[in-house]
């Protein structure tokens, strides 16, 4: 016997199973991708928003936060899980329950304030008749000019001014929105007044196209009245946050998580319900997989988490779990997934960060595979961090203002839009997208034109382009199955 050559025939026998092995593992993913993606239902993720918006801004702990937390635990029950329900700490919270506001004189403007919104921490007035000025600077306000006046402007104000004005007499005030390209024309951009229960006049919203017309009005010497009332809620209350785990072999996990608020205080189809709809859609595809044994239980446990309130929320949580923040594998978080004004782009946040580079090629590398493929987005890249939604609080630096162990956490945001206008960011040095059809030192980031305005509606964001969600789902899908399993 040649003893050289029977081990390098076990040796070749040994590396032919191997690559067996290994082509079979891969087919068997590419079986369980293929099944998860045509799992994702686009007329579940549609119903889901439409339910949420009815039920109105879903701020935590108001009673649309209420309904819509219980919303969240009954479709989590419907598909398998046993969701529980935190309760977070109080905080102020404001909940408008109605406003008019209409031109009074002259008769031929009575129909012209549409798609207004009322800002944010505004007291209740009983209905009110007050002639219309405008200021262009409201800093340079006098009393003369403001007492008994509701004040039209288009610049913005301070705290200190806000109350000047007050002290002045002036009974409202009346803010334009921003002159954008194709956004805010004919819809309001929604600011809100300083959290307080002692606001003394209330702030209303108005088109770029309203507030113009106004303008043009008084400019013409005709005298304006306008008519308003409101009736609203301020008051200290706990936001609701949903989880439902899918439990796994071991104890550490990925959280996959959305804010559940409209943290403008509009309708928030697409901020933020389409991320609500698209936790919703991915939890319960992977539920369904698992329970039907097409997909084997997973090594890391997955909790899909609803946020009560968008930051303050995620604070809480991270509060709650100090101790255990290290078993938190990465956090995937989906805020704007439901609309974008001129790409059909699928980005993820924040590549500038060390801790997220494993986490970062995991969704580089499926977003090249599936880019252009029916059913699939069109392009899609890694891009520096912005600010300013959830996946930041689990960051070291948010972690130490927070007084908890500066764990290092990778925590990425997937939107389709953010903001209200395109912006062209510098890409992350080291990092180029395949998938991503732009220079490769630019990203150009996709916004809504409804971001934070009254009519982020279903009908002009969510059902105008249903793909956005549906991608998404399928790409935190897919991410689980190649981090989890």
């Amino acid at each position: 016997m040649n003893l050289p050559s029977a081990m390098t025939g076990r040796r070749f026998t040994l590396i032919l199973l191997g690559i067996s092995a290994s082509v079979l593992n891969c087919l068997s993913q590419v079986k369980t991708e293929t099944r998860l993606a045509e799992e994702v239902s686009r007329s579940r993720l549609l119903s889901q928003v439409r339910d949420l918006v009815g039920f109105g801004p879903r701020i935590g702990g108001t009673s649309s936060g209420e309904k819509a937390a219980s919303y969240i635990v009954r479709t989590f029950r419907e598909t398998g899980y046993n969701p529980s329900v935190v309760k977070d700490p109080s905080h102020l919270t404001f909940e408008y329950k109605a406003w008019t506001l209409a031109v009074e004189e002259p008769r031929q403007l009575r129909k012209l304030i549409r798609n207004e919104w009322i800002g944010g921490f505004s007291p209740s007035v009983a209905g009110t008749s007050s002639e219309l000025v405008y200021l262009k600077d409201v800093g340079k306000a006098t009393k003369a000019a403001a007492v008994g006046k509701a004040i039209l402007t288009g610049s913005s104000f301070s705290e200190k001014e806000y109350r000047r004005l007050a002290e002045y007499g002036a009974t409202c005030i009346l803010q334009i929105s921003p002159r954008l390209d194709d956004a805010y024309s004919n819809w309001a951009f929604i600011n809100d007044l300083s959290p307080s229960k002692k606001n003394p006049i209330p702030l209303f919203n108005l088109s770029y196209r309203n507030g113009e017309s106004l303008i043009r009005a008084l400019g013409d010497s005709e005298k304006v009245v306008i008519r308003f009332s409101t009736k609203t809620a301020i008051d200290s209350t706990r936001p609701k946050t949903v989880v439902a785990t899918l439990d796994g072999e071991s104890d550490k996990y990925y959280i996959v998580c959305a804010h559940g608020d409209s943290d403008s205080g509009g309708p928030g189809a697409d901020d933020n319900a389409s991320g609500v709809s698209t936790v919703l859609e991915t939890a319960r595809i992977l539920k369904k997989l698992v329970a039907t044994h097409q997909i084997s239980r997973p090594r890391y446990s997955i909790k899909f988490i609803v946020w009560g309130a968008e930051i303050f929320s995620t604070e809480s949580y991270v509060k709650l779990h100090a101790k255990e923040l290290r078993k938190i594998l990465g956090v995937l978080n989906l805020d704007e997934v439901g609309i974008g004004a001129s790409r059909n782009c699928l980005y993820f946040e924040s590549n500038d960060v060390s801790q997220n580079d494993s986490l970062m090629k995991v969704l580089d590398s499926l977003a090249c595979e599936y880019a252009g493929k029916t059913g699939f987005w069109s392009e899609a890249t890694t891009n520096p961090s912005q600010g300013g939604t959830d996946s930041y609080v689990f960051f070291p630096q948010y972690l130490r203002r927070l007084k908890v162990p500066e764990v290092k956490i990778p925590s990425v945001t997937i939107y389709t839009a953010a903001w209200n206008e395109l912006k062209a960011i510098p890409q992350t040095p080291g990092w180029k997208s395949k998938a991503w059809h732009g220079p490769e030192d630019t990203v150009y980031v996709d916004y809504s034109p409804y971001y934070h305005s009254s009519l982020d509606v279903p009908e002009r964001t969510t059902e105008k382009e249903p793909f956005n969600m549906v991608v998404a789902a399928k790409a935190v899908g897919i991410a689980l199955v190649r981090l989890a399993w």
